[in-house]
């Protein structure tokens, strides 16, 4: 038996598929039109220093105002302000009429101890006697020495002469170093040692066990903003301040070509060690409004942007690393703030 066929029947399918086609071009249409249109970058895992950065100020390796021990006259000066000079150079010669006063004491001393020294050999003299002699004769021996040291001011090592508090002429007396920041000892040549500098800077309690002597560091200062120093840890205070809960960490510089000065300011990159940490682009992190939480937008792979809270843990240049995704994710990079949890979204290239 022959089957006909019938072009009603064959016409009503066409219809059907035809429809059924168009609804659902209609329905892709319909998702794309009403899905966000972002720009993506993966997430990817990187070895690196990380590094801690500070704010800090430049001070002297050494530092000392100079003076004596009883007051005087300024006699000499003997260099200029600025100048560098060795350990021991003679500074500053003061008023020695102390000096020539116990000079003239321990000689005469002198010769009754050499009287008496003979006398004790050829037993004219009691042990008591020479005792009494000798004691007297060492202690004008250490007084000339003394007086000796207060009539003159000597480099106690290698440095610059920064400044004379007191003139030739005038008298030490006791006078304070009024300079905010440096020693306040009294003195008449403020002394110090810049062929090396120290960046003080103030770490909190939690980074501070990070921190070990020794540790390298970079150092910027803002006189000098294209070039970068190299130094490395050299102090940390024991204790902390109750006020701040920070220590002092002191940062050694080498400053032979004395470009640099104290008092400049500093900023000080403390490097850690190596780590792996998930880095994205900074433009991908977005704060929510009112708050200090972080999050990204990630893309899943039915193309819906998926909210993800995230931690930054360290920014290097445009990069941030962070905790709370996995690397090879595609994060949201523009577009994210048309974005919540859930919308379809079309990638496209940047």
């Amino acid at each position: 038996m022959k089957t006909m066929n019938n072009p009603f029947i064959t016409l009503g399918m066409t219809l059907v598929i035809i429809m059924g086609c168009n609804q659902t071009d209609e329905k892709r249409e319909d998702k794309e039109d009403n899905a966000i249109r972002v720009t993506t970058a993966k997430s990817r895992e990187i070895q690196y220093h990380p590094a801690i950065t500070y704010s800090g100020t430049s001070f002297p390796f050494k530092e000392a105002n100079l003076g004596t021990t009883l007051p005087g006259k300024v006699e000499e000066i003997h260099h200029e302000k600025g100048e560098y000079v060795s350990k021991g150079t003679l500074l500053v010669a003061l008023s020695a009429e102390l000096y020539a006063q116990a000079l003239t004491e321990k000689n005469t001393l002198k010769k009754d101890f050499e009287r008496v020294s003979r006398l004790k050999e050829k037993g004219s003299v009691t042990r008591q006697k020479y005792d009494h002699v000798k004691a007297e004769y060492e202690a004008a021996k250490a007084k000339a020495r003394m007086m000796k040291k207060n009539c003159e001011v000597r480099a106690p090592f290698p440095g610059t002469i920064v400044d004379y508090m007191v003139k030739e002429g005038e008298n030490f007396m006791f006078s304070p170093g009024l300079k905010p920041g440096y020693s306040h000892t009294s003195g008449i040549v403020q002394f110090m040692q810049l062929n090396k500098l120290k960046i003080k800077i103030d770490v909190n309690e939690k980074e501070l066990r990070d921190i070990k002597k020794g540790q390298a560091a970079t150092v910027q200062f803002d006189a000098f903003p294209d070039t970068t120093f190299q130094g490395h840890v050299s102090h940390i205070e024991p204790i902390l301040s109750t006020s701040t809960h920070s220590a002092k960490v002191e940062i050694l510089v080498d400053n032979r070509k004395r470009k640099l000065k104290p008092g400049m300011f500093a900023t000080v990159d403390i490097k850690m060690p190596e780590t792996k940490d998930i880095f994205i682009p900074l433009e991908a992190i977005f704060r929510q409004t009112g708050t200090g939480n972080n999050f990204v937008f990630i893309v899943n792979n039915e193309n819906k942007a998926v909210r993800k809270p995230v931690e930054q843990l360290y920014t290097k240049e445009e990069q941030v690393a962070v905790t709370g995704i996995k690397k090879n994710r595609e994060v949201v990079v523009h577009g994210k703030s048309k974005l919540k949890s859930g919308d379809q979204v079309i990638v496209e290239n940047q």
